[in-house]
């Protein structure tokens, strides 16, 4: 039997691009996976909204002492799996 548990933490983060800086939100994604003997983890972080709108481009996320690549495409954020 495979049981499956997500914990979902909202933290505060940055972002920066050539000429931009501006706070956002980021949801950090755990998901732990048992089954049997064996455990997976698996981590992301999508950014869930930002006071501005940055144009599209690649930008550095700042969230929790760490740096993040994270490209914005069409308005939209990817999920950056960790």
């Amino acid at each position: 039997m495979t049981l499956q548990s997500d914990k979902i933490d909202i933290l505060p983060g940055v972002l920066k691009g050539h000429a931009f800086t501006c706070d956002c939100t980021v949801a950090l994604t755990t998901r732990l996976t048992s089954s049997g003997s064996a455990n997976a983890v698996w981590t992301s972080l999508q950014i869930t909204s930002s006071e501005q709108q940055p144009p599209d481009g690649t930008y550095h996320l700042l969230v929790h002492g760490r740096v993040f690549e994270a490209e914005c495409e069409g308005g939209k954020w990817p999920t950056l799996e960790l």
